[in-house]
């Protein structure tokens, strides 16, 4: 067992850790990312092949208005346009459709076009001409949505990180951390029986969802600062067999269990979908009221430890858009210029 110091530690393996790894080593920190590594296997098991990995990038109109989820949504999308564009990292503008079921849907749609007149309303006979053999009651079109590639945008946002000076270990995970009058002694595993421990002055939690719960759980003193309940509901993709339905980015229903599923296409016209909830769920509440529990930002000022930043409630299927906002938020945070606090269902923010 080593004891060796460094300012900044990162907890998590996804867009927004890497994100964040590279925003504080920019700015001149010392920081190491401590990852579960690249992600090999869809959630059903399934092997994906290196370089497989499209990230669909979704359009604003499903994400509740005056949340924090939606504005640092819409603000790292913008981020992400331009930081992809510099780094000529593959996307397709494929667009997105919302689909409606029945006239109660539609009229969940009306509400949706209302408030963003960049969106178009479909008649059952428009959907069909957009996409083929699609029988509905009619459809919400967006076309700022597509399709990312993941893998690209994670090495370039590690390569940018390492050549700041940024330290990245993969196949490691958090196993406890204790606040100290200044930092935190953490215990990180690898191998089974592997432990090493290190000292850091900052701690950064940016997990996914419900990893982001459970990498504060073994924070000394955080139990009683945890979410009450998860904050987002389990994401999952899966590869399906066979080519890609859809030419779109398409949710199959705006209540309901069908709101919480994405179908999209992968660069090589495979197939894919991702839930936010399990098929037996239905709900009669709308879309971006199901999919939405707002996200946190948790500083000092709310779990009373000094240096220590958790990001709670980020769904994978949103986090890659909004990294490079969140990312921005979380140096905020450690420098103490803003508070983040959202109750529901609107969300503010708090200079202190």
């Amino acid at each position: 067992m080593s004891l060796d110091k460094i300012e900044c530690v990162v907890i998590g393996g996804g867009s927004l850790a890497l994100a964040v790894t590279r925003r504080l080593a920019l700015s001149g920190r010392e920081v190491m990312l401590v990852s579960r590594g690249d992600r090999e296997q869809d959630d059903g098991g399934h092997w994906v092949a290196s370089g497989g990995w499209p990230e669909p990038i979704e359009s604003s109109i499903l994400d509740q208005p005056g949340t924090l989820r939606a504005s640092f949504c819409a603000q790292g999308a913008e981020a992400l346009e331009v930081y992809r564009g510099s780094q000529d990292i593959r996307f397709t503008r494929t667009g997105q459709l919302v689909v409606a079921r029945d006239a109660g849907e539609m009229a969940l749609l009306r509400d949706m076009a209302a408030r963003d007149p960049s969106v178009r309303l479909l008649s059952a006979a428009e959907v069909a001409q957009h996409e083929r053999g699609l029988e509905c009651a009619g459809g919400l079109i967006a076309e700022d949505a597509g399709v990312i590639d993941g893998d690209a945008l994670r090495l370039a946002l590690r390569i940018d990180a390492e050549t700041a000076g940024a330290y990245v270990t993969e196949g490691c995970r958090l196993v406890a951390a204790y606040p100290m009058r200044r930092g935190f002694e953490i215990d990180l595993g690898g191998l089974p029986g592997d432990l090493e421990t290190l000292r850091c002055d900052l701690l950064i939690n940016a997990g996914e969802d419900v990893e982001a719960v459970q990498v504060a759980s073994r924070i000394d003193g955080m139990r009683r600062h945890l979410p009450p309940e998860p904050l987002a509901p389990g994401s999952k993709r899966y590869k399906l067999e066979g080519t890609a339905p859809f030419s779109r980015l398409v949710v199959p229903g705006c209540r309901g269990s069908k709101a919480s599923a994405l179908f999209f296409s992968g660069f090589q016209g495979e197939s894919w979908m991702d839930v936010l909830a399990s098929p037996e769920e239905e709900s009669d509440r709308s879309s971006a009221d199901r999919r939405m529990a707002d996200w946190r930002i948790q500083g000092q000022t709310e779990h009373g430890i000094v240096g220590l930043v958790n990001v709670f409630g980020v769904d994978a299927r949103s986090e890659t858009r909004a990294s490079m906002a969140l990312a921005e938020a979380v140096a905020d945070t450690l420098s103490g210029r803003v508070a983040w606090s959202a109750p529901q269902p609107t969300s503010r923010m708090v200079l202190v």
